[in-house]
């Protein structure tokens, strides 16, 4: 129970969260064609101008094994830096630029890489999966066959784009500040003034280039990691760094550039990576970039396949202080050292990943035979594609090394240059599940701990506010079956009893190794768990329009809005409780407003639009016409008083309760600050859905909750909710239901008559050819 518990724990974010379809995009399961059209003077004037960024209006039409769409007035553009001046030129197709807010599947742009260093036009892009394999957040890519005005352009890599969108698929907090760190990005201490790392320049470019939040420009967590780099004392290093570096995602990302060769990245180039800053906690976040240059790809005379991993050899020489103040940290390069291990062990082996290489040189061998294109800068033939995926020496130019010839060679050389420092266990990372439980929920406890000396015994020490006594819990390994993900390898787990409603506890990991070594952690402090509190919610969501082009806010513009209603008979104060539209980010925006009070079936109107110094109440967070969640948090960040979960919506049609505060939801005219109209809506059937979905609401729910589906196409449908050990707990069918918007509702009410209790569940909606599965939370 435990151990299914655990592997159960991490995939109920993905449960939870919204379909995503944008996977379509980036699908390599056959290789995607795209067509641009575009005036040939046009294209003519982007080839003679090749250092210009200006977008050019074009369509494109895209083709893969699930989608075929044409889209007019794109923008079309050249990208890259030395590809720019190559025969095979790389390209940026924006959806969004003349056209605000559209986009294909989820994706806003397209990166398009002509791979003109690499005859075998794969490299990137598996790195790009083995990143991704790994755990580590980066960028899906897939290939294309790329055609202009009707002529082939090439094969080509399409990476995904790092902006909002990415930020949004990728993180909790997705309202930071994301910078594109180009060649110079060394991450030396320029001074305390933000402006001075916002000014550095390489030519023309900024070397720390602000992608996020522009207007504001907020430079200032950058330059505190700089200080921080520079003038803290080792004494007091460790603590400083980690309250502003996730210093795990920086340790991988070394970690795997090491195994793959890649030198045009922070250490070796200072260059080609992304820093992420989540206000939400306040940490940093390296994101890598840019994969052409691994795997044997050399400019500086530097075999790559035996660098010294610790030393890693700077094709630029100067400072590199982010990886020279870490690995002079033992902690640091014990974590180090260990990561290589796994990664070379259960990744990056030969035999591991083979297949997949053969899959995707099968896919795209035809393609790259037609690319002419791929011939023009460096003169590689069909022979050096076929050679650059040996395991012979291959040797041709920059290419030094046959791809499986340097895996092979660098996870042969990597087993003599570890070096272990044998010290004390290290726990560097842990998992409370539930965050803020419930008081009838076990917590899941989890660490991912290193122990050279292997580890002994490891035990949870759990003391409830107000208890005299120390509760000591054994923890049990728990690592996942053939992950690639080492913080699941490395995971230990235990299920500690139930808090009690408004109460409290602290958490101590002890870890003693085979020599009796022993660590505490945290070091300083415990892990604080709260309960959530399960009273009648005073605050609901009562209706809301995530499309919206007919009412307009106090500035007269035409934003999404949400209707928060006061149930009581008593004034509710809205300030200091919080808005968020991330299931794991429960405290995304704060009513900071002084007085912010609803009044007795009353009504206030939040505009989601981000712009917060607007008159009126703003939000920083954005609703999805496409399906959403939204919910209101209580002052104390963890006591969700409302929310819901809920899918495409249709333009300047709003979805509320009817009538006001009721369980039953609909679509419905806008009403904002009146009571709602009676549901029309959308008459079941009038609404063509372009996709199937599935949401929930409310949730979490309280006896009874609406189950509402979108077919695209008529289709069997059956509906079930299983508990968490997978049993079958409630089931309908609905046979040959058209196509459009369908609900019903559960009452929590079993097959077997009983009531079910409060706890988690498992809904899953099946058709003919597709299924999706959310969780429900039933509180009592």
């Amino acid at each position: 129970m435990k151990q299914f518990f655990l592997l159960c724990a991490l995939p109920l974010f993905t449960l939870y969260s919204q379909p995503d379809d944008s996977w379509k995009v980036y699908s390599d399961s056959s290789l995607v064609r795209i067509d641009v059209t575009v005036d040939p003077s046009i294209l003519e004037w982007m080839y003679n101008n090749v250092e210009s960024d200006s977008e050019h209006v074009a369509s494109v039409r895209f083709r893969n094994a699930y989608i075929d769409e044409t889209a007019d007035s794109i923008g079309f553009r050249l990208r890259g830096n030395t590809s720019r001046v190559s025969k095979k030129k790389s390209f940026k197709i924006s959806y969004n630029t003349f056209i605000k807010g559209r986009k294909l599947h989820g994706v806003e742009k397209l990166n398009l890489n002509g791979e003109h260093n690499d005859p075998s036009i794969i490299r990137s892009k598996l790195s790009f999966d083995l990143y991704r394999d790994m755990g580590i957040t980066a960028s899906r890519a897939n290939h294309a066959r790329v055609y202009i005005n009707g002529t082939y352009y090439g094969l080509y890599v399409s990476v995904e784009h790092i902006d909002e969108e990415f930020l949004k698929k990728n993180f909790a907090d997705d309202s930071g500040n994301l910078w594109k760190c180009l060649y110079g990005a060394d991450l030396q201490y320029l001074g305390s003034d933000p402006n001075l790392y916002k000014n550095k320049m390489s030519g023309s470019t900024p070397v720390y280039e602000l992608k996020t939040n522009e207007t504001a420009a907020d430079y200032s967590q950058l330059a505190r990691l700089a200080s921080i780099l520079k003038n803290v004392s080792d004494e007091h290093f460790v603590d400083s760094l980690e309250t502003i570096l996730d210093v795990n995602s920086v340790l991988r990302y070394f970690a795997v550039n090491t195994l793959i060769g890649s030198w045009d990245d922070y250490r070796s180039l200072m260059n080609n990576y992304y820093l992420y800053h989540a206000p939400s906690t306040g940490k940093i976040t390296l994101i890598p970039y840019d994969y052409d240059n691994t795997f044997g790809i050399d400019w500086f005379s530097v075999n790559w396949a035996t660098a010294d991993p610790y030393n890693y050899p700077k094709a630029v020489a100067g400072p590199r202080p982010l990886w020279e103040r870490l690995i002079a940290i033992p902690k640091y390069w014990e974590r180090y050292t260990h990561f290589l291990q796994f990664y070379r062990n259960h990744v990056t082996m030969l035999p591991l990943w083979e297949n997949r290489i053969n899959r995707i040189k099968d896919t795209i061998t035809a393609a790259a035979a037609d690319d002419h294109y791929r011939t023009l800068d460096y003169g590689f033939t069909m022979d050096d594609f076929h050679n650059s995926y040996s395991s012979f020496p291959y040797s041709n130019k920059h290419v030094k090394f046959g791809l499986r010839e340097f895996i092979n060679l660098r996870n042969s050389s990597i087993v003599n240059q570890l070096n272990p420092l044998g010290l004390f266990p290290d726990v560097y990372r842990h998992d409370i599940h539930p965050l803020h439980p419930l008081p009838s929920d076990s917590i899941t406890v989890s660490a991912s701990v290193i122990a050279t000396a292997g580890i002994k015994k490891i035990w949870v020490q759990y003391k409830p506010t107000g208890d005299t006594v120390t509760q000591v819990i054994p923890m049990m390994r728990s690592a996942v079956p053939g992950t690639k993900r080492v913080e699941e390898f490395d995971r230990w787990t235990s299920v500690l009893p139930p808090l009690q409603e408004h109460s409290s506890g602290t958490i101590k990991i002890f870890v003693l190794d085979s020599l009796d070594q022993a660590t505490l952690y945290p070091g300083g402090g415990f892990i604080v768990i709260t309960a959530s509190n399960t009273a009648a919610p005073s605050l609901i969501i009562n209706e809301f329009m995530a499309d919206n082009t007919s009412i307009t806010d106090p500035s007269g513009d035409f934003d999404d809005w949400v209707e928060i209603y006061n149930l009581t008979a008593q004034p509710v104060t809205l300030t200091g409780k919080y808005i968020t539209d991330k299931p794991t980010s429960l405290t995304k925006y704060k009513f900071t407003q002084p007085d912010l009070v609803i009044d007795p079936g009353q009504y206030l109107i939040v505009w989601c639009d981000e712009e917060t110094a607007e008159p009126g109440v703003h939000a920083a967070i954005k609703l999805s016409a496409g399906g959403e969640y939204v919910a209101i948090t209580d002052t104390d960040g963890v006591t969700v008083l409302d929310s819901i979960t809920f899918g495409p919506q249709t333009a300047n049609i709003s979805f509320g309760r009817y009538p006001n505060g009721s369980d039953t939801w609909g679509f419905m005219h806008p009403t904002p600050l009146a009571d709602n109209s009676v549901i029309l809506g959308v008459p079941r059937g009038t609404v063509v859905p372009d996709r199937f979905e599935v949401s929930v609401f409310p949730n979490p729910f309280n006896p009874t909750t609406t189950i509402q589906y979108w077919l695209p196409n008529a289709s069997n449908v059956e509906i079930e909710v299983c508990d968490i050990m997978g049993r079958t707990i409630w089931r309908a069918v609905a046979p040959a239901q058209q196509t459009g918007v369908h609900s019903l509702q559960w009452n929590g009410i079993t097959v077997g008559g009983t009531t079910a209790g409060t706890g988690v569940y498992f809904l899953r909606v099946r058709t003919n050819t597709n299924v999706i599965s959310k969780k429900l939370l039933l509180l009592k």
